[in-house]
Order: structure tokens, then C-alpha cells, then sequence
């Protein structure tokens, strides 16, 4: 395909990225955008272009569907955006890998330094332990025998004294895959919260500092707070009687842009904050345990409500429920 065509393309996919609704997302896009056209514009082989430039074509039918109002296509944008999928999400990911702080373990193969088996960092161990970080969490036990390791693994077992213990390799490998298998699996946090320590904590202000990861020093995760609020933002009812020819009703603010529907932008966001996980840091607290996840109140979790949202039910609503039950 000609440059002159790719041009073509890309100037459709600039014209898509504008009718997004708020500025971090057209940003986002926009410089993604451009780095992905500049690579395909340097590749030489014509197959291989033609495969990136069907990659794109894709993401600009996803762009289109976003703008008219497919929430699927939407929340896959927002996903993509906030490090939910793709590149950014290993970038938010990888600090978490490793623990500059933690004693390296010793190898399992004497001699062989590549056999030392994963480090499971404080803050990676309340991920892989929450849910809602993950789907299925992890117990403690898991991250320090494996479940798909055998038995054997362990020199004072049964199938051990039967049929011997396990290869040293095999274990490095089954070790190593378990921990690549799981940590695809975590949502990563845009960054980590502090809990201000108490006055009589008794820490100094240098042991209260956990590591900068992700977005730190922005106000990224405030964003998506403030974006999926509670209330939806209407225009208010006019009353004729009131406005007079100089006045014009007032307006709540609306924080995005664009002709999609307010309500149903919030919407997405708070399904976003379903799958943003908080990581707390508490000074306070020992080593093993400084670290807590949670979600917003106001999250949407499998477009659903927490239940922490939920009214309780009285003794009225149980006699309503007898009531209508006994009919």
C-alpha cells in the first residue's frame, strides 16, 4: 500500500480519536496512534505491512463503534487507555516483578544461578491474594508451594519416599511458569495509596514512603473518581414563568465532550473502577500485611452493584417480604 493511502487512513483515524469524550483518551489515542502509523510507514516488507495495517484498520472500526455508542467497543477503548490490557498494562506490571529489598532466595540447582525461583514482591503477594485484583485469588500457601507442583517436590513426602523427589529442573520450571501463569492474571493499580499513619504509630516520615509505581505523581486515578460520579449530569427544566428574555437556565457542568449521553458515559467509567484496584499502604501495619486492595464504592463490577452499596434490610422490609410472599 502507498504512503499516500496510509496518510488517508491516518487522517480518518485523527478525525475518530477528536470525537472522544474527554482529553486524556484523544491524548492517549492520538500519540498512540502516531507512533503505531510512523512503524508501519518504516516497515520494508509489504506482507508485513499489510498485517499492521489490518491491525489498525480494526482498532479504527473499534474507534468508530466507541463514538456512536457500543459500550463494548467503549470499554475496550478505556481498557486499553488505562492499562487494563495491552502494552501499558505490562508497563504498570513490571516494577511489581521484583523487590529490591528482598533477600534473593537461594538456587535450587546448587551452582546454578539461573534456578533461583521467583521473588513474590509485598505488593504483587496482595494482589495475587485479593479479589479484586484477580478472579480467583491465591492463598499465601500457593505462592510457596505452588498447586501444580507434585508432591514430590517435597523431600519428606510420600510420593518422594516412593518414587523419589522431583527433578531439580522440573521444579525451577514448574515454579516459574505458575508465577508467569498468575501474575497475567492481575489487574495492576494505576498507583499505590498511602493510609496517613496515626499520631502514636511511633514511624518515621522515611518507613512511611512505599515505591513510586505507575501514574504517582499525576492525578490520573482522581480523574476517573471524578468522571464516574455518582449523579448524572442533565440539563435542568426550564420554567418559563421564571426565565425571563436576558436569563438562561443553568446548567450543571459536564466534564466530558461530545453528542454521547452523560449518564451513559459514567456508566463506563464506574465499570472502569470495577477493574481499577486500589493498593493501600499501611505504615502501621507488619511487613506481610502493609498492603490491602480494594475497589471505589461507586464501582460497577460486572455491571453490577457492590453489595457494600446495598441497603440492608429492616425489620419493615421483612415484613413487607412476609407479606407479599403469604399472598
Amino acid at each position: 500500500m502507498s504512503p499516500g493511502a496510509i496518510f488517508s487512513i491516518y487522517r480518518k483515524y485523527i478525525r475518530e480519536v477528536r470525537r472522544l469524550p474527554h482529553i486524556y483518551l484523544r491524548q492517549f489515542y492520538q500519540i498512540q496512534g502516531s507512533d503505531t502509523f510512523r512503524r508501519v510507514l518504516q516497515t520494508e516488507p509489504e506482507g508485513m505491512r499489510r498485517t499492521k495495517l489490518k491491525r489498525i484498520l480494526k482498532g479504527l472500526r473499534r474507534l468508530q463503534l466507541a463514538n456512536t455508542g457500543n459500550h463494548i467497543a467503549f470499554n475496550r477503548m478505556l481498557d486499553v487507555a488505562y492499562g487494563r490490557v495491552g502494552k501499558l498494562r505490562y508497563e504498570l506490571l513490571e516494577p511489581l516483578l521484583s523487590d529490591p529489598r528482598a533477600t534473593r532466595p537461594p538456587p535450587i540447582i546448587p551452582g546454578n544461578e539461573k534456578s533461583r525461583p521467583p521473588v513474590y514482591s509485598t505488593e504483587l503477594r496482595a494482589l495475587l491474594t485479593s479479589a479484586y485484583s484477580r478472579k480467583n485469588p491465591l492463598k499465601d500457601k500457593d505462592l510457596a508451594f505452588p498447586p501444580t507442583l507434585p508432591e514430590r517436590a517435597r523431600p519428606g513426602s510420600e510420593e518422594a519416599k516412593l518414587l523419589g523427589p522431583l527433578s531439580k529442573r522440573r521444579e525451577v520450571n514448574t515454579r516459574w511458569r505458575f508465577f508467569t501463569t498468575e501474575v497475567n492474571k492481575v489487574l495492576p493499580p494505576l498507583q499505590i495509596s498511602v493510609e496517613p499513619p496515626s499520631s502514636d504509630s511511633g514511624t518515621n516520615g522515611d518507613a512511611t514512603q512505599p515505591r513510586c509505581i505507575g501514574f504517582e505523581e499525576t492525578n490520573l486515578l482522581q480523574q476517573v473518581f471524578d468522571l464516574a460520579g455518582y449523579t448524572c449530569i442533565s440539563p435542568l427544566p426550564t420554567n418559563r414563568r421564571q426565565s425571563g428574555p436576558g436569563t438562561t437556565p443553568e446548567r450543571s457542568r459536564n466534564p466530558f465532550d461530545g453528542k454521547l449521553p452523560v449518564r451513559w458515559l459514567r456508566r463506563r467509567y464506574r465499570e472502569l473502577l470495577g477493574r481499577l484496584p486500589i493498593l493501600t499502604y499501611h505504615p502501621a501495619k507488619s511487613e506481610s500485611h502493609s498492603y490491602t486492595v480494594s475497589i471505589p464504592r461507586n464501582a460497577l463490577m460486572g455491571g453490577k452493584l457492590q453489595a457494600s452499596r446495598l441497603h440492608f434490610v429492616d425489620g419493615e422490609d421483612l415484613a413487607w417480604l412476609r407479606d407479599i410472599t403469604s399472598r
